[in-house]
């Protein structure tokens, strides 16, 4: 990238009409995460429709620990896309001639140990997770297969994150795109041609998240980006590690706590409930993740808004940058939410056509999404305090959050009302941790009108 596009993408960022700006970054972030969400749905409709229930129930048990590959290169792609969002706010060139190296390193050592362990154990973690039978065998399938792909899926979801504190989000939603187009193809040749099964649906995205990375390792050899790139300075950058992990943590320990919430989830929903009520239960999050497309679309383009403006001290226009995408998160969810709510069996009948949803279901659906129209409020402010460098404060939360509020409360409301305590229970726990949240945020911008006074 020349010197005069850098000064124009970061003039923009620090000085641009922030609703305008608003709009620039998060469209294609939206688009971006919207076919990567379609992509997890359609994964779902192939196995629902074409291979079974079974294998359904056996991914939604695998998607648990194959979070955890999007935890770690979360942990190494936010953490150094904070650390790069402020340098370059800054004007400090050292630190951004780092990141690449380092990120590569850490990429190859952690996903090494991570596909190591995770192909020896795979049957004894979905166990775990309270499958039994044919959906054990289907669950481990897919993910002894899936993690095969764990160096390409975390190398270049964490590059995908570097391009983005750039602000150069259209080329992620390109290779994106990119990604889902082959992967949708491969599933139809695997699962409808070869009959491969799940291990065909995890084959196909490993292949697809090659070719994204190619696009993506190209917007660093071609010198697109800020950070300068020689494959021989890989390694790793002691000074600058204690700074990325202190704010990646907070992204590897949320798909730890998704883990163990699940773990206590479908553990419950197996002792209270059957097989189809955990295939529902993994079929209805798959309709609500849709619904914060929009959501984590926005959340995307807030956050090299926020770190380059903190870098470079202008602590108003990141209050100022917050409260526009909060107002129009809360104002889009809303409208989307609408239908989802009047009509959920049109919508759960995309994954589950053969099976007839009773009231419960329905009504556990409506519990279980009914909080998403605020949830803005948490996302936003996880971004902001992990472009600000303030991962302990998100970790906090998560910890409160899975094992002070949903773990306690799923295993005591399920107790007296069976699996739809459950659902009670998760609802229960959001509406507290949004006022945590809430409370955590007033702090943080009282500390940044201090900081702007000083």
């Amino acid at each position: 990238m020349t010197s005069k596009q850098q000064s124009r993408i970061t003039d923009e960022i620090l000085q641009g009409n922030l609703i305008k700006l608003m709009f620039k970054l998060s469209i294609p972030s939206i688009l971006g995460v919207l076919v990567v969400s379609l992509n997890t749905f359609i994964d779902a409709l192939f196995a629902g429709r074409f291979i079974g229930e079974t294998a359904l129930a056996g991914i939604s048990l695998a998607s648990a620990f194959t979070s955890i590959l999007e935890g770690i290169a979360a942990l190494i792609g936010i953490g150094s896309a904070s650390v790069l969002s402020r340098a370059i706010g800054a004007g400090d060139v050292k630190i951004q001639s780092k990141i690449f190296g380092n990120l590569i390193m850490m990429s190859v050592v952690v996903s090494l140990f991570i596909t190591i362990l995770g192909y020896r154990f795979g049957q004894e973690l979905i166990t775990l997770m309270g499958g039994s039978g044919e959906v054990v065998l289907e669950g481990t399938r897919y993910f002894k297969t899936y993690i095969l792909g764990s160096i390409i899926f975390i190398a270049g979801t964490a590059c995908g994150e570097i391009i983005r504190s750039e602000g150069e989000i259209r080329l992620t939603t390109i290779s994106i795109c990119f990604f889902v187009t082959v992967n949708i193809f491969l599933n139809y040749i695997f699962i409808n041609i070869y009959n491969w099964g799940t291990s065909g649906l995890a084959l196909a995205t490993i292949i697809a998240m090659l070719a994204s990375g190619i696009i993506k390792l190209a917007y660093f050899i071609l010198g697109k980006s800020f950070i300068s790139v020689s494959f021989k300075k890989i390694g790793f950058a002691i000074d600058i590690i204690p700074a990325i992990l202190s704010v990646g943590i907070s992204s590897l320990f949320f798909p730890v706590m998704v883990l163990i919430q699940e773990f206590v989830v479908f553990n419950s929903i197996s002792n209270y409930g059957t097989n189809n009520d955990i295939a529902f239960f993994g079929a209805a999050e798959q309709v609500i993740s849709l619904v914060f497309i929009p959501v984590l679309g926005l959340a995307q383009a807030l956050q090299p808004i926020i770190g380059i403006n903190y870098g470079a001290k202008k602590q108003k226009r990141i209050k100022k940058a917050y409260l526009i995408f909060i107002i129009f998160g809360i104002i889009l969810l809303l409208l989307i939410c609408l239908p989802l709510q009047l009509s959920p069996r049109l919508f759960l009948g995309l994954i589950m056509p053969d099976v007839i949803f009773t009231e419960n279901d329905v009504f556990n659906f409506r519990i279980l999404s009914i909080l998403t129209p605020v949830w803005p409020l948490a996302s936003f402010s996880n971004t902001l305090f992990q472009a600000i460098g303030k991962g302990k404060t998100i970790l906090l939360v998560l910890l409160v959050r899975t094992i002070g509020l949903k773990i306690p409360m799923v295993l005591f409301l399920s107790k007296k009302y069976a699996v739809q305590g459950i659902y009670y229970g998760l609802c229960f726990a959001d509406i507290v941790m949004m006022l945590i949240v809430f409370t955590l945020t007033i702090i943080e911008f009282n500390n940044l009108n201090k900081l702007r006074f000083k």
